[in-house]
């Protein structure tokens, strides 16, 4: 495979970038984890209405599952990014896997609304949190440089995840019900995880690799969690005493409230309005497929210009474009809209990993990161809610899309409030000026020379 891919970076005279890098099996890995991890929670309204029209419960009650599993989510974060760095990502997600497994196979099998709270809204909102947040920190530290690429392409999988899986749930609710089409996903969700998982690996230094885009004449760099804690805690105490992070969590929550309600309210309100199961779920699969181009752009555009200006294009987008919901009445209406706010919304949460290297440096992010989508999972608990209970008290959704339009904007307010991303906001992780295999308590092992190709640093 590596002879391979040197071979199509002769072909094409790849200078500053190479494919033959082990960076991007972690990027792709990673992607496949996101879109798993993902994709059974942005898809939660394919199963509101067959849910009524099993047991009765109304779209409120159904929507409090999803609004715990966001809680639950966002609680657990900050304990799972500590996780990933202490411990490992691959560790920390190989238990989020087999939670992942119980969460699905008991909620196939719910028969009382409270086995849904406990089975999708804990189980499976702990295995979120283990799975999704330690896997973002761990490509960061396959970059030295070109976080965005490698961040931009894996941020796509969040799009094609509810893409592939919506469409798949709603033909399996058809033909062969919600309980089963639960099974099938959590069998090939959890076998799929469990074989890219053995070729995961946590840092470079694990396998005695450089990160992507290391110039040959840079120090290396050593993020294993095990290493160096001290002087993690200490670098996290600078974090926690800057604004921007308090910040960053605040316009991750409202960003998510915002596009959260879209997410979960989309397809009941297309069904009240005259569209079928499949033609909504049409809708919610259009908004990933479109979003795809923009979640691969905006990181990469952040880390070449203002990361602040493609955020607040961002948020703003997405904050305008939900009106256009107001006076939808036809199909070809919803697919209107599901072309045009799915731009914005795919910028919305992608440039977060490129916004933080800037910020923080190459600092471990998993803490950090974690922190970032509690609230981010906040956002998407109080968003979940607002369709349902909009709808039990007024009979429509009308207000629903206004209190998306007005969370959205507010993060794009908040946007202008952080500070410049010109300057560096702590001192940086420090970089390892002896050999490494001479360092403190075997710090790293020796780096190889064929992680990059002979006459390449990995990217400029």
């Amino acid at each position: 495979m590596r002879n391979a891919a040197l071979w199509l970076d002769k072909k094409f005279g790849l200078e500053e970038h190479t494919i033959a890098h082990y960076a991007w099996v972690i990027v792709a890995i990673a992607g496949m984890v996101q879109m798993v991890g993902a994709a059974i929670r942005m898809s939660f309204g394919v199963l509101v209405d067959p849910l009524v029209e099993a047991f009765g419960w109304t779209p409120g009650a159904i929507g409090f599952a999803y609004a715990l599993m966001s809680i639950v989510t966002a609680l657990a974060s900050p304990a799972a990014g500590w996780l990933g760095n202490r411990f490992g990502a691959r560790q920390t997600m190989v238990v989020g896997t087999l939670l992942f497994f119980l969460g699905m196979m008991w909620t196939s099998q719910t028969k009382q609304i409270w086995e849904l709270y406990v089975a999708y809204g804990i189980v499976f909102g702990i295995s979120q949190a283990l799975l999704l947040v330690p896997v973002v920190p761990a490509v960061a530290a396959w970059f030295r440089r070109h976080l965005g690429l490698g961040t931009g392409i894996m941020m796509v999988s969040w799009s094609l995840g509810p893409a592939l899986v919506v469409q798949a749930l709603a033909v399996l609710f058809a033909t062969a019900g919600w309980s089963q089409a639960f099974m099938v996903v959590g069998i090939v969700g959890t076998a799929t995880l469990s074989l890219i998982l053995l070729f995961f690996r946590n840092t470079p230094e694990d396998t005695g690799r450089i990160a992507y885009g290391t110039r040959a004449n840079d120090n290396p760099l050593i993020t294993s969690g095990n290493i160096y804690v001290r002087t993690q805690q200490e670098f996290q105490g600078f974090v926690y005493k800057t604004n921007a992070f308090w910040n960053l969590i605040n316009i991750h929550f409202l960003g998510c409230v915002g596009h959260a309600v879209i997410l979960v309210g989309i397809i009941p309100l297309g069904i009240s309005k005259g569209l079928g199961p499949l033609t909504a779920a049409g809708v919610l699969t259009t908004v990933s497929l479109v979003s795809v181009s923009t979640r691969f752009l905006a990181p990469v555009l952040s880390e070449k210009m203002s990361a602040k200006t493609v955020m607040f294009i961002s948020f703003f987008g997405q904050g305008v474009g939900v009106f256009l919901l107001l006076t939808a009445d036809s199909t070809l209406d919803f697919y209107i809209f599901a072309v045009v706010w799915a731009i914005p919304y795919g910028g919305e949460g992608t440039a977060f990993p490129v916004l933080i290297r800037k910020y923080y440096g190459h600092a471990p992010m998993g803490t950090t990161y974690g922190w970032q989508l509690l609230g981010a999972g906040l956002g998407m608990a109080l968003g979940g809610l607002i369709p349902g209970m909009v709808f039990d008290i007024t009979g429509t959704y009308t207000w629903a899309i206004i209190l998306s339009a007005v969370f959205s904007l507010a993060g794009a307010v908040a946007i202008v409030l952080l500070e410049s991303t010109k300057r560096q906001l702590i001192p940086d992780w420090p970089e390892m000026e002896e050999n490494p295999e001479k360092s403190p308590a075997g710090a790293a092992t020796s780096i190889r020379s064929d992680s990059v190709p002979s006459g390449q640093t990995g990217g400029d």
